[in-house]
C-alpha cells in the first residue's frame, strides 16, 4: 500500500528522519497536499461503509479527498502501517453559534513517552500539518498558530485552538478516550443524515497548502498565501465552479463534482 506513497515520503527525506514526530509531521505534509477536504460523496449520497480498504481505494489509490473520516481514517491506516501507534479518537467541532453536533469529528492520537499529541488531517484549509503535543509548545503552518491545552468543557476535557486576529479562538474539544473503527461510521451516518450537519447541503473543497490555503464552495473560490495576498474569484454559474475545481484539484475530484453539479440539474428539471 505504501508504495503509492513511497516516492513522496522520499522527496520529503521521510527514510533518513529519525525523529519519530518528524517523521508523522512528513506524512501529515503529503496528506494534505494530496487529499483535500470534500464532502462530494455526502452530496452524492454514497453510503459505502468506511473500511481500510474503501479509504485505501478511494483517496490512496483514486486521488480523491474526504471529510475528517475519511482522512483521519486513511491516516490511521498509512500511520499503523509505518510503525506508529495512533489510536482513533472523535471530538465536537465548535462554531460562532455554538457546539456543532456532538463527537462529529474523528481525528487521531498519539502517546509517545507519557506525552500525548493530535494528529488531524481533517480540518480542511485549516491543518497544523504536525502533531501537536497536549499542553506543548504551540505549532505554525501555512494555515496558521494552533495549541492544544487541557480545559474542562461540556465537550471534552483537551481543547484544540487557533490564534486569530491576536486571540486564541476554539476550534474543538475532546476527551481522552479512544474509540473504534465503527466510530467512523457512526460519524459518517450523522454527517450523511443529521439536519444540522454543515456538510449535507452544500459543497466544501478545501485544502492547506505549503504556501497557504485555498477552498471552493458553490459562490466562489478563496485563496490565501502566506504573505497575507488573499484572491476571491466568484462563480456566475457551476460550469465556473466546474472549471476552477478542474483546475486547482485531482481530476477524480472534478468528476464526482460534475456528477453533482448534474444531479442538481435533474433534482431542479424535477422539481419544475
Amino acid at each position: 500500500m505504501l508504495k503509492k506513497l513511497e516516492r513522496f515520503l522520499r522527496e520529503k527525506d521521510y527514510f533518513s528522519v529519525r525523529d519519530d514526530l518528524k517523521r508523522i509531521q512528513i506524512v501529515q505534509e503529503v496528506f494534505s497536499a494530496l487529499y483535500p477536504f470534500e464532502n462530494l460523496d455526502v452530496l452524492l449520497e454514497a453510503e459505502d461503509p468506511i473500511t481500510p480498504e474503501y479509504v485505501v481505494e478511494k483517496m490512496l489509490e483514486g486521488g480523491r479527498g474526504g471529510v475528517c473520516y475519511e482522512l483521519n481514517s486513511l491516516l490511521h491506516v498509512v500511520l499503523k502501517e509505518l510503525g506508529f501507534d495512533v489510536t482513533p479518537a472523535c471530538a465536537t467541532v465548535w462554531s460562532d453559534d455554538g457546539w456543532i453536533i456532538d463527537r462529529t469529528h474523528s481525528i487521531n492520537l498519539l502517546n509517545k513517552q507519557g506525552k500525548i499529541y493530535l494528529i488531524d488531517a481533517g480540518s480542511g484549509n485549516n491543518l497544523a500539518r504536525q502533531p501537536i503535543e497536549l499542553d506543548g509548545s504551540t505549532v505554525t503552518s501555512p494555515a496558521g498558530v494552533y495549541r492544544l491545552r487541557t480545559e474542562e468543557t461540556e465537550r471534552g476535557t483537551v481543547v484544540h485552538e487557533v490564534l486569530s486576529e491576536g486571540e486564541w479562538k476554539l476550534r474543538y474539544a475532546f476527551f481522552l478516550k479512544n474509540v473504534g473503527w465503527d466510530d467512523y461510521n457512526r460519524v459518517k451516518q450523522m454527517i450523511h443524515h443529521h439536519p444540522e450537519s454543515p456538510f449535507n447541503k452544500t459543497l466544501l473543497i478545501a485544502q492547506s497548502l505549503s504556501d497557504g490555503i485555498i477552498s471552493v464552495n458553490e459562490e466562489r473560490l478563496r485563496r490565501k498565501w502566506t504573505d497575507g495576498k488573499e484572491q476571491r474569484i466568484p462563480f456566475a454559474s457551476p460550469d465556473e465552479m466546474l472549471e476552477a475545481i478542474k483546475h486547482h484539484f485531482h481530476p477524480s475530484v472534478y468528476r464526482a463534482a460534475c456528477k453533482y453539479v448534474e444531479k442538481n440539474i435533474e433534482k431542479k428539471a424535477t422539481n419544475c
